[in-house]
C-alpha cells in the first residue's frame, strides 16, 4: 500500500528536483522518499519558515510502504497538522543546498564507505552504473573550487595510474580486507590543496595566446591550468592533454598549441574537420 503526496512548490524548487532526478540517475519516488527518510532521522523541530513568492508548480509522488508504516505516528509525535507544509519545508531545505552538497546527501552511503576505506587504508572494489568494476586504492573525495561535482581520487591497480571517478557514476562499493600503504604522500597532499579533476600532476603544455586569448584565460576560471612560466605571449602551463582539450576548445584561433606535438595535432585535426563543415 502507498500514499499519494501532492505538494505545491516554488517552480524553482521543482526545477532543481527534476534536474537532480536526471543528473543523479534517480527516480522521482526514490528521491522524494529518501529526502523524507532522512528528515525523519534528523527529526528537526521545524518551524515552517520558508516563505515563497512567484510561480508555483505541483509535484506528486507515492510514499512507499516502508515510509508509510510509521508515517502517521511521526506526524502525531511531531505535531504536524499540515503534511503538505511539512513536505514543502523539507524539499525547499533540500534544494537550498548547493549541488555538490545535494550529491553528497544522496550518495551518503557510498561516500561513507569510501571514507571508511580511506581511514582504514583498505582497497575497494568499485562497481559503476554500467556494471564495469575496478579495484583501487582510495585517497580523497574532493571537488575543484569552481566545480559542483564530487570525485574519488584514487590509484587504479590494473591501469597502474592515478584516476578520478565521479561519485554519481558509482553504483556500489565493496571494502576489501587488503590493507595498502600510501603510494605517494606528496601527490595526495597536492591534490588536497589544489584539486584537479584532470590530474595534471606536473604534465606540461606550451601555448601562445593572442591578446583576446589572454583575456579569455583570465576570465575563464573553471579548470584553468596553472601558469608555470610566461614569456611574452608564450606560456608553459601545468596541464594534462585532456584538460587542455576541454579548456582551450573555447579559444578557437586565440590560442596556438605548441607542445606537445600530439596535442597540437589533435587541435589541428579538430579545426580541419570544423572548417570542412563550413566550406
Amino acid at each position: 500500500m502507498e500514499k499519494k503526496i501532492r505538494i505545491t512548490l516554488p517552480s524553482r524548487v521543482v526545477e532543481i528536483l527534476e534536474n537532480d532526478i536526471e543528473e543523479f540517475f534517480i527516480k522521482k519516488n526514490t528521491l522524494l522518499n529518501y529526502i523524507y527518510t532522512r528528515a525523519i532521522l534528523e527529526n528537526k523541530n521545524r518551524k515552517f519558515m520558508n516563505s515563497y513568492k512567484g510561480e508555483t508548480s505541483v509535484i506528486q509522488f507515492n510514499l512507499n510502504k516502508k515510509n508509510l508504516e510509521g508515517y502517521y505516528n511521526f506526524l502525531e509525535e511531531n505535531k504536524i497538522q499540515n503534511e503538505s507544509e511539512f513536505f514543502r519545508e523539507i524539499l525547499i531545505e533540500y534544494t537550498n543546498q548547493g549541488k555538490k552538497k545535494r550529491e553528497q546527501f544522496l550518495f551518503k552511503e557510498i561516500i561513507d564507505r569510501i571514507n571508511y576505506s580511506i581511514k582504514e587504508n583498505k582497497l575497494i572494489k568499485i562497481t559503476f552504473r554500467d556494471d564495469k568494476n575496478v579495484e583501487v586504492e582510495p585517497y580523497l573525495i574532493e571537488s575543484s573550487k569552481l566545480e559542483v561535482t564530487n570525485y574519488l581520487f584514487c590509484y587504479n591497480l590494473k591501469e597502474q595510474r592515478w584516476k578520478n571517478y565521479k561519485i554519481k557514476y558509482i553504483k556500489s562499493i565493496y571494502v576489501k580486507k587488503i590493507i595498502f600503504k600510501m603510494r605517494d604522500k606528496n601527490i595526495v597532499e597536492k591534490m588536497k590543496v589544489d584539486f584537479d579533476p584532470f590530474i595534471s600532476l606536473d604534465q606540461k603544455i606550451k601555448i601562445i595566446l593572442s591578446e583576446k586569448g589572454e583575456k579569455l584565460f583570465k576570465d575563464l576560471e573553471t579548470n584553468r591550468p596553472k601558469i608555470l612560466k610566461k614569456d611574452g605571449k608564450e606560456y608553459i602551463l601545468e596541464c594534462s592533454q585532456e584538460k587542455a582539450k576541454r579548456y582551450f576548445s573555447f579559444f578557437l584561433d586565440d590560442v596556438e598549441i605548441i607542445e606537445p606535438k600530439e596535442l597540437r595535432e589533435w587541435f589541428k585535426d579538430k579545426y580541419k574537420k570544423a572548417l570542412m563543415k563550413y566550406e
